[in-house]
């Protein structure tokens, strides 16, 4: 999402709610609209800027409706922060980003496992060919060290 944006780039493109709602909302339908409830695929503007509303059954949907986005404890602009400083820091701790978001640890834990199931491997694009790995422990190999360290 933003792995080719420095932290300059991010704030002048990410600078408020309606900059990231904007962008939600254009990832989320850039394929066309159908309405989770009846599949219809007509809409009209919904009752909050940048949600939808269909034309059949007036299901409103958000921009942030079936997202990682869904239902925050703290505001969207740092909510897209702490992605972007995940896609950026490798093994970032949530203590870490609760004092640089100004929330609780909790929140950013809960937040954190968010971003980590929607990070997960679909299993679309599963590793073909030669797979180098760097380090790894199996059941046995977990047995072993466990011995060999008694």
């Amino acid at each position: 999402m933003f792995s080719t944006q420095n932290a300059f780039e991010f704030h002048e493109r990410f600078h408020d709610t309606y900059a990231c709602m904007e962008y939600l909302a254009d990832m989320k339908w850039k394929d066309g609209y159908t309405c989770r409830k009846c599949g219809c695929t007509e809409f009209t503007k919904g009752y909050m800027p940048f949600s939808r509303r269909c034309r059949s059954c007036h299901y409103d949907e958000s921009a942030t409706a079936h997202t990682v986005f869904h239902k925050l404890k703290f505001s969207l602009e740092k909510a897209f922060y702490a992605v972007f400083r995940y896609s950026k820091k490798k093994g970032m701790s949530t203590y870490e980003l609760a004092n640089e978001l100004g929330i609780t640890q909790k929140t950013a834990w809960l937040f954190h496992r968010k971003i980590q199931q929607v990070m997960a491997s679909s299993e679309r694009f599963p590793l073909t060919g030669e797979v180098h790995v760097d380090e790894f422990v199996t059941g046995e190999t977990f047995k072993e060290l466990r011995t060999l360290a008694a």
